[in-house]
């Protein structure tokens, strides 16, 4: 039950946060990646019209549903597994396990990614089958994990940054601010757990999006290359789209996912 409440609620997000999602990927690879956020959508939308601000969203749900419930669903018995739940124990354990979940389920959905990533750069327009059958005919099947290494780095960084960080805010502000375990307390807790994820994940993403869309590399050679054209600011392009995102999804998810654990009878986070 735990996996498919935490796909319920990152599809949701995804839902809702699509049209970020592609701005932050036009930033990152196409001729507006100079321009800023706002900037970068009005351009995609004057160019392109307002629905390909949902391109990919097919691809970016059912990744939501596979990726999201594998990562944020290991989360739970990783943690136990680890012993991070006993008493007296450090964030440490809490950590390894958000990053050992979404690792393990980056590298098993990294072909829904991938496919989102290349629905959503500029002139793609191809469905989901055609987008697959074009990276299999130019790479083979193991085209469609390409860049699995930067995602499942981005993956390590987004679960840990998001269930390590919300489950020990949500301690802090019950346990040691007096804060009630209420809907105020979530969103408050999810909007610094958007934060500190954001820039966790900025440099890996913007590598791992790099080698989607056609950088035939490895990670450090890809992450390289974008400091030697960018200085070190270019590992952070697009962090406003990403934390436009992230911010507001981080937050859907933990408020969704509390709310249907309590619905269903289950213990909150």
């Amino acid at each position: 039950m735990g996996f498919a409440l935490s796909g319920a609620s990152v599809a949701t997000g995804v839902v809702l946060t699509n049209w970020v999602d592609v701005i932050k990927v036009r930033q990152q690879t196409s001729g507006y990646n100079n321009r800023n956020f706002l900037a970068t959508g009005f351009n995609v939308v004057r160019h392109e019209g307002v629905l390909s601000l949902y391109r990919g969203c097919t691809a970016a749900v059912a990744r939501g549903v596979l990726y999201g419930g594998l990562r944020i669903g290991l989360y739970s018995p990783v943690k136990t597994a680890l012993g991070a739940d006993e008493p007296g124990t450090g964030v440490h354990r809490k950590i390894a396990a958000g990053m050992l979940s979404g690792a393990v389920a980056a590298a098993a959905c990294n072909p829904t990614d991938l496919v989102k990533t290349r629905m959503q750069t500029a002139g793609a327009r191809q469905g989901v089958a055609q987008v697959v059958r074009c990276v299999v005919a130019a790479e083979g099947w193991a085209g469609l994990w390409r860049g699995t290494t930067p995602s499942m780095a981005r993956a390590a960084l987004l679960t840990a940054g998001q269930c390590a960080t919300y489950d020990e805010v949500k301690l802090l502000f019950t346990r040691d601010l007096g804060w009630e375990d209420t809907l105020g307390t979530h969103f408050a807790v999810s909007g610094v757990t958007g934060l500190v994820t954001t820039t966790l994940i900025s440099p890996v993403d913007m590598v791992k999006t790099s080698m989607f869309v056609g950088e035939r590399m490895r990670p450090w050679a890809c992450a390289k290359g974008v400091v030697e054209r960018h200085g070190l600011r270019g590992l952070f392009r697009g962090w406003t789209a990403n934390w436009a995102r992230q911010g507001p999804m981080t937050t859907v998810i933990f408020v969704t996912l509390e709310g249907l654990r309590h619905g269903f009878g289950m213990d909150g986070i």
